[in-house]
């Protein structure tokens, strides 16, 4: 390079610039960069070039100024221009960076400015440049670069790095614009940027004595490297104690929870806080934790000029022994810990002063009146000053002015304190700029769905002011169709702007899901026990934004057929109609319910327990329409009519479905054959921003079911019904807090009482998930007709023996028995805190409860016939048409936590779960049906030998009705693990 110099007159700089790739590979690699000389040299001169230093005439010609000539010489020129040494850059490439050409004159600051732009492009190590004459032309140069690739990196190695994921790295990389990447050129600024990107994000994860040493090896036969991040993580340092000094106006505990990123992780009690395991030391966030932790805190409550000083660091080693996990006070900590203190001066407690609002431009005069304006000011003169509702003023203006098309609209707070007072006298500037009309709304990405279907979400129209709250709700609109993947204004909204004329356009960008989908699914689920079911439905059929539906399950419980269409936008206007026709059966086992809940096989007693199938089938229409246009609130009316019968299999079943009053019912058991009409009309109000994943809004759903009357039928029935949700993000802000509220009323009308598959009953994965299906309902009893068998000696006549003849006698018993008749009022709370995990899964912690029972006991009586026919039989007993119920079950509370595991899988579009529940309000108590009684007419006892009724008869009734009464164990399951698709709410 120096010989090079010489000829070319190239300055000492120019040479350094030259030799920085190789000194800086020295640099970063010391230790391969010697075997890279000696195993790859330079490349050698072409043949015939000259070795060593030449005579000047053979390249450029000497420094020296050539000897006097009374005639002069012709002007040199450049002959050709050779490029050798390059593989993987095309000649044209480098030919196109070079300035020089050949039958250009030889001009010597032309070629070095050729060189620095072949350097400047980092594609190369190591650069040669030559000169020669022309062989053929005395006056003709040969310019040849030698030229040495840099080698590309095929592989990235990280080896010790345990702390974080290649994908963080790379995501890291990325952030900061590395450029280090798999088949990127070797370059050593860049693997030295790298090391320092990698340092630093294992200090993140408080890994600060960390060590990173990047070698890499020569892949033989091949310009190429494997480079290799040699990575020791060293101890993990934790946050250690943190001290606050000169605080007087809030306590440390409340200043140590205010820094969110370095307070331990804590239970928090009333008088302390439980800490369970310390947070990762991080000094980034340590400083964050100064300025919007602790300074953001004072500044809240008045305290402006608080001074936060910089923080005292101590770190020290741990080696507590103890149980191995993050266990308080009895845990094992090893590692480092870095203490840290805080001092603060608090200053002096300001208060708001005068509020002055102004326009940035004195000559233009503000949109709306000052007095407006000072009205929305949250601060009030002579309340305590506080940083937060300054900014959240400021916001609020902004949105103010945003709905008014001034999308560029900015304040400029201006404090003016006034020390010997303690005020702040607060100006804002506002910087109103230009007001935007929309001129064009386009869309990307919607290659099915039409454009119509978009705009009419769209609450903007093109040739509108520009309205910023409008917008928000049409982008909530849009993800509420479920159409494309979440849509986020920040992220899929490209605003052109035409600051001359004031117009605005916007690109919404979209992606569109899949929408059509089938299925084939099967599993267990506490509804519809084990299952297998096919399922099709496109939620946007021929991109018209209709939803065609078919599903069809069977399972040893249930078996399901539905088919559906629903047409958003009737006559391109926003009414919502639909239909769908649908069978089903439902069939249920009390005995094996219970034996699916406790693990093992049981045995219960059939007359006892309700076992019944429920067939079936019908068709609905609804349709609906918003109060206003592009409003979150409709208004619906749904027909239904279904017929449906319930065939019992067992004692009580068949008690419950007769005996209750269902007059004009048809078939043996009173229910086959029902038939009924019903007219629902509804009210929905749903800001919710996702049918399945909702992070945020507020849902309320009002209706009441008419059932019977004018409409037909041979039902009778009343159901009004009130459900509530809200959602909304939490700390932090990935995470959702949600709640629900489902209250529910039903009664018969008409001289008829409301049937059983109107009746509600709780419990299950959709309601309180601790307890299993249709197990939370009131119990009452029965009254019903048995026979008993009693047997006497009769003294009247005697046998072969001289003996008293054994006889029987059969005599009527009036017996109870316990059934489960449902509720007509229901109360149910759901509340939800999930927390995303990683992909599609979820994790949920859960609170349910709910109360569920009879408030017309009159709606639960025996059919007058059956009342008369028990009256006739037993006229010695005060028998109630009321049925009783049992102690405790009506309107008895039911609550349980837990938590839940949500996997969404694409493919099935359904939330696959899993639950484990605790039950912390249960039903336990040991029932006693009622005492019976029994009836023997004077005829009957006429009919007895004298003294055998007193001394026999009355004896054995005593004693089959005193132990006869049965008596039932009913304990609700205290812990629940189930799996199942479906969400509660």
């Amino acid at each position: 390079m120096r010989a090079l110099a010489k000829f070319l007159t190239i300055p000492e700089g120019m040479l350094r610039v030259a030799a920085s790739a190789t000194l800086l590979l020295l640099f970063v690699f010391p230790d391969a960069a010697v075997s890279q000389s000696a195993e790859h040299p330079a490349v050698p001169p072409a043949a015939g070039s000259p070795v060593g230093p030449q005579p000047a005439e053979t390249l450029l010609g000497s420094q020296q100024s050539p000897p006097a000539s009374s005639t002069q010489e012709p002007a040199l020129v450049i002959e050709q221009i050779e490029i050798r040494g390059n593989r993987r850059i095309p000649r044209a490439t480098i030919q196109a960076r070079l300035f020089s050409r050949a039958g250009d004159p030889y001009n010597e600051d032309a070629l070095r400015r050729d060189f620095r732009a072949l350097w400047n492009t980092q594609f190369f190590e190591d650069i040669r440049l030559e000169v020669e004459p022309s062989p053929n032309n005395p006056n003709g140069r040969i310019v040849i670069f030698y030229l040495q690739e840099r080698p590309i990196i095929r592989r990235i190695e990280y080896q010790g790095l345990k702390s974080v994921t290649e994908s963080d790295v790379l995501e890291r990389f990325k952030e900061r614009k590395v450029g280090l990447s798999v088949e990127s050129p070797f370059d050593p600024t860049r693997i030295k940027r790298a090391e320092v990107v990698l340092r630093e994000l294992l200090g993140e994860r408080g890994r600060q004595f960390a060590t990173v040493k990047p070698t890499y090896e020569r892949i033989q036969a091949t310009n190429a490297v494997r480079l290799i991040f040699n990575i020791d993580e060293g101890p993990k340092v934790k946050v250690g104690r943190i001290e606050i000094e000169g605080n007087t106006v809030f306590s440390d505990r409340k200043i140590i929870r205010a820094m969110r990123h370095s307070r331990p992780v804590a239970i928090p009690m009333w008088l302390f806080d439980l800490n369970l395991w310390s947070k990762t030391y991080d000094r980034r966030k340590l400083n964050e934790d100064l300025e919007i932790g602790i300074r953001s805190l004072y500044q809240d409550h008045g305290y402006f000029r608080v001074l936060v000083k910089e923080p005292r660091i101590e770190t020290a080693d741990i080696n507590r022994p103890g149980l191995p996990g993050p266990w308080p006070l009895i845990g094992r900590k090893r590692g480092k810990r870095t203490n840290i203190t805080i001092g603060i001066e608090e200053g002096d407690l300001f208060r708001m002063g005068e509020l002055f609002i102004r326009s940035s431009n004195p000559d233009q005069p503000l949109r709306f009146r000052v007095d407006v304006l000072r009205n929305a000011f949250p601060l009030k003169k002579g309340d305590v000053f506080s940083v937060e509702k300054v900014r959240k003023a400021l916001k609020d203006y902004q949105q103010l002015y945003s709905t008014f098309g001034f999308i560029d609209f900015t304040t400029e707070p201006l404090f003016d304190i006034d020390a010997e007072n303690k005020l702040i006298n607060l100006t804002l500037q506002f910087d109103e700029q230009k007001q935007f009309f929309v001129r064009r709304i386009e869309f990307q990405g919607n290659t099915t769905t039409r454009d119509k279907v978009i705009r009419r979400e769209i609450l903007l129209d093109e040739g509108d002011m520009f309205d910023s709250r409008k917008w928000e709700i049409s982008i909530l609109r849009l993800n509420q169709l479920d159409y494309f993947e979440p849509i986020k204004a920040e992220e899929h909204v490209e605003m052109k702007r035409n600051q001359k004329e004031g117009t605005l356009d916007l690109l919404l960008k979209v992606k569109e899901k899949g929408k059509q989908s089938i299925g084939l699914t099967g599993g267990v689920s506490g509804i519809a026990g084990s299952f297998v079911g096919i399922s099709y439905q496109t939620n946007n059929f021929l991109g018209l934004g209709e939803t065609l539906s078919f599903a069809a399950d069977f399972g040893d419980r249930q078996r399901n057929f539905l088919f559906g269409f629903t047409e958003p936008y009737l006559f391109d206007r926003p009414i919502s109609v639909g239909f769908t026709i649908f069978s089903s059966r439902f069939s249920f086992d009390q005995a094996r319910e219970t034996a699916l809940l406790i693990g093992r096989p049981i045995q219960l007693d059939p007359n006892l327990t309700q076992n019944f199938d429920q067939n079936r089938s019908g068709f609905t229409v609804f349709a609906s329409y918003p109060l206003r246009r592009f409003a979150f609130s409709r208004v619906g009316l749904t027909y239904s009519y279904s017929t449906s019968d319930i065939t019992p299999f067992s004692q009580a079943s068949r008690l419950i479905f007769e005996n209750l009053q269902f007059r004009g019912f048809a078939g043996p058991s009173a229910l086959r054959g029902i038939r009924s009409s019903r007219l629902v009309p509804t009210f929905a109000y749903n800001t919710i921003d996702h049918p399945i994943n909702p992070t945020r809004g507020t849902s309320l759903f009002l209706s009441t079911s008419v059932e019977g009357g004018l409409l037909g039928g041979n039902v009778k029935a009343l159901t009004q019904l009130v459900e509530f949700k809200h959602f909304r993000p939490a700390r932090p802000a990935r995470n959702t807090f949600g709640f629900r509220l489902l209250t529910a009323f039903a009664t018969g009308f008409g001289g008829q009482v409301l049937p059983p598959f109107n009746r509600f009953f709780l419990g299950g994965e959709d309601s309180v998930r601790g307890f299993d299906i249709f197990n939370i309902t009131p119990l009452a009893f029965i009254p019903v007709q048995t026979e008993t068998q009693l047997f006497f000696f009769d003294p009247t006549q005697l046998d072969g023996s001289g003996n008293p003849r054994l006889r029987f006698l059969n005599v009527p018993l009036l017996d109870f028995s316990t059934t489960f008749p449902g509720g007509d009022a229901q109360v149910v709370a759901n509340v939800e805190y999930r927390i995303p995990l990683v992909g599609p899964l979820s994790l949920s912690l859960f609170f349910d409860a709910g109360l569920n029972g009879i408030l017309r006991r009159d709606q639960l009586t025996l059919t007058p016939e059956g009342l008369a026919r028990l009256r006739s039989q037993f006229p010695n007993t005060n028998l109630s048409e009321r049925l009783a119920l049992a102690p405790g079950s009506n309107f008895r509370l039911r609550t349980s936590t837990g938590i839940e595991l949500v996997i969404q899988l694409p493919v099935v579009n359904a939330p696959f779960r899993f639950y484990w529940a605790y039950n912390l309000n249960r039903y336990r108590r040991v029932i006693f049906e009622p005492r019976g009684d029994f009836f023997l007419s004077e005829e009957l006892r006429n009919s007895l030998p004298p003294g055998v009724l007193d001394s026999q008869i009355l004896p054995q009734l005593n004693n089959l009705l005193g132990i006869g009464a049965t008596r039932i164990n009913f304990f609700e399951p205290l812990r629940t693990f189930r799996f199942t698709v479906s969400r509660t709410f």
